[in-house]
């Protein structure tokens, strides 16, 4: 694609919502390789300066289900950046190219959220972990060129390996403050209802 194309953009975006339309139509007669493959045409569709990116209007701030889980995988194996800062805008700040908290939160009582939130551990803990000692030992943490990537998806690394990089950012985005803070209507997964269901696989 056309990098930072917003027409692009709208392509996918419109894609995906017509394949989100034939799967909820017809789930079992659904042809995933179409899925998968405007998963790698829009793998690096992030949009920059220009607004959200692809991945933000597919994913953020809704309720997934296979299809959804099925496109992150998609997305990841076509080299997808979860972690990647993009600017939405031509003064806006850097933001992930994905809401990393909306994500978490979803996570506590969605299957579906649950396990694409654990594949974003997997993969931070791939990603970070190797440099974790390096950006605790910078002089502050902060001024490590990582430690803003760190903070901005901090809900998507794990706590032991946030707590060797900043403690101060463990608590706050893993601590029961932020637990607290998921609306109570929509309930939590026990922690056997967690592994039952992280057990559970939708595909094979």
């Amino acid at each position: 694609m056309i990098p930072h194309d917003p027409d692009e953009i709208n392509r996918l975006i419109g894609a995906f919502t017509d394949l989100q339309e034939h799967w909820e139509n017809d789930p079992d007669a659904f042809d995933w390789s179409r899925l998968e493959a405007l998963a790698r045409a829009g793998a690096h569709a992030y949009n920059e300066c220009c607004g959200p990116s692809f991945h933000a209007l597919a994913l953020d701030g809704i309720q997934h289900g296979e299809f959804h889980e099925r496109f992150l995988a998609y997305s990841l194996n076509a080299d997808f950046d979860p972690f990647k800062l993009s600017k939405a805008g031509n003064t806006a700040e850097e933001i992930p190219v994905i809401d990393h908290a909306s994500l978490a939160d979803s996570a506590l009582w969605n299957p579906s959220s649950a396990r694409m939130h654990a594949s974003l551990m997997e993969l931070a803990r791939q990603r970070f972990a190797p440099l974790a000692d390096e950006i605790r030992r910078s002089n502050p943490p902060s001024s490590h060129p990582l430690f803003m990537t760190v903070e901005a998806c901090a809900e998507s690394l794990p706590v032991d390996l946030l707590e060797r990089i900043s403690p101060e950012l463990a608590r706050e985005h893993h601590g029961e403050a932020r637990k607290q803070s998921v609306d109570p209507i929509e309930g939590y997964l026990s922690a056997a209802e967690v592994v039952v269901e992280s057990n559970t696989k939708p595909y094979g």
